[in-house]
């Protein structure tokens, strides 16, 4: 039996104590694993701590110490967006569980097993920040999920823990709906679609009024990161590896890489590639991975994100084109059409992808792709078809070689593997 890679340990900041699987579209976990009523929570952590809106200052402050980030896929500074919320009075504090990657399972893993840190950070963030209104956003058909956040509350009610009321909201499974001006759009009367802003959302949202959304798996940092009285956690984060069959919640240190980290829940074999940070990710090769730490700051050295913390690999019989042009037309499908680059360029564009893939296109499709990713790059009105573009450019540069062999008529070099992404349903 080959032995599986030793990853870098982990010590401070554990979120999961194990890995946590889940059949494709389903969001009812296959594990053992225990979830979290009130007593094991507080047996577990201990009482959360409590926060005025003078000594919020000093969370800010610790969050700022530790560097954390976002977990949803932005990776923007915690402490600064904290910052100007408080700046502008506080106001909504909004838990953001509707995981709109369908490659991903962290948030549904947290909020079954410990949604009581969950609360705690987002009741935290709250009264740290003077806000009064606090919501957990969730899609629709997420029953597991809203199941358990629904028994936490009553666990909190019937403790009589002097908190705030915490609302939960759901959206339509769409992929667009987890992003933050689609929330805050849908908190205030309209539909879960993304809108153009140029102010943030921590300072204007929900019905005018300062609304700071955050990844559940930031809040539940948050929590720890509230409790430690002194140090530091360890730089560790969630990822989902994702397969055709399953996908796998794993917590790594910031100093593991991401090969070791795939390797450590599918056995060492060989990949071609991965696509890294979900579907508007990028394909980075399997030699670039395996020197790249499973942290955010290490990834943008390279010009890569790590994004939502999704893993795809993709194996030594896989197109690695096939697979971006499926990818790709949902991408499309799941726009939600307001602007020209969603109806009409992410179509055009996943259309032209698949041509090469089908033995249909010559070396001039190649470039009219190129030129329409262009026209579509940086002009929506979000950045869902940005993250598109940047899937379907690093798929035809990471396989060039396929690309050359399929629009030259010798046929794809690949025997060719079940397409791996899953696809949302409820369970």
């Amino acid at each position: 039996m080959t032995a599986l890679p030793a990853l870098a340990p982990l010590t401070d900041g554990r979120l999961l104590p194990g890995l946590v699987s889940y059949p494709v579209g389903w969001t009812q976990p296959l594990t053992s694993l225990m979830p979290d009523d009130l007593d094991a929570h507080l047996a577990r952590y201990g009482d959360r701590p409590r926060f005025t809106h003078r000594s919020g200052a000093r969370l800010i402050s610790a969050l700022a110490a530790t560097e954390l980030d976002g977990c949803g896929g932005g990776h923007f500074p915690v402490a600064a967006k904290w910052r100007a919320h408080r700046d502008a009075g506080g106001g909504v504090v909004v838990a953001n569980g509707a995981e709109s990657e369908p490659a991903s399972a962290k948030d549904a893993a947290l909020l079954q097993l410990r949604p009581h840190l969950v609360l705690d950070g987002l009741v935290c963030a709250a009264e740290a920040l003077g806000a009064r209104s606090l919501v957990v956003w969730l899609h629709e058909g997420a029953s597991s999920p809203f199941a358990s956040v629904t028994r936490a509350l009553a666990e909190r009610r019937a403790a009589g823990l002097a908190e705030p009321i915490v609302y939960l909201a759901t959206a339509p499974r769409r992929y667009v709906a987890g992003e933050s001006s689609a929330i805050v759009r849908a908190l205030s009367g309209g539909p879960a679609r993304p809108e153009f802003r140029r102010v943030p959302t921590a300072v204007r949202g929900v019905h005018g009024r300062p609304t700071l959304i955050q990844n559940v798996e930031t809040l539940a940092r948050t929590a720890m990161i509230a409790r430690s009285a002194s140090g530091r956690p360890a730089a560790a984060r969630l990822f989902t590896i994702a397969t055709a069959g399953e996908r796998t919640v794993i917590e790594v240190a910031g100093t593991t890489t991401l090969t070791q980290a795939i390797d450590s829940v599918l056995g060492p074999r060989p990949h071609q590639a991965a696509l890294v940070g979900g579907y508007g990710g990028t394909w980075v090769s399997w030699q670039v991975l395996s020197s790249l730490p499973a942290n955010e700051r290490a990834a943008r050295a390279q010009g890569l994100s790590l994004g939502a913390g999704v893993l795809l690999p993709l194996g030594p019989q896989g197109c690695g084109l096939a697979e971006a042009a499926a990818i790709a037309e949902f991408l499309a499908a799941e726009s939600a059409r307001q602007c020209g680059p969603c109806r009409f360029g992410l179509p055009a564009s996943a259309e032209a992808l698949t041509s090469i893939v089908d033995l249909r296109a010559r070396s001039a499709e190649v470039g009219r792709l190129a030129g329409m990713l262009g026209e579509v790059s940086g002009r929506g009105a979000c950045h869902h078809p940005d993250g598109a573009v940047r899937m379907i450019r690093s798929a035809m540069a990471t396989f060039a070689s396929d690309v050359h062999s399929h629009v030259a008529g010798s046929g794809c070099r690949h025997g060719g593997d079940d397409q791996f992404f899953p696809t949302p349903v409820g369970d």
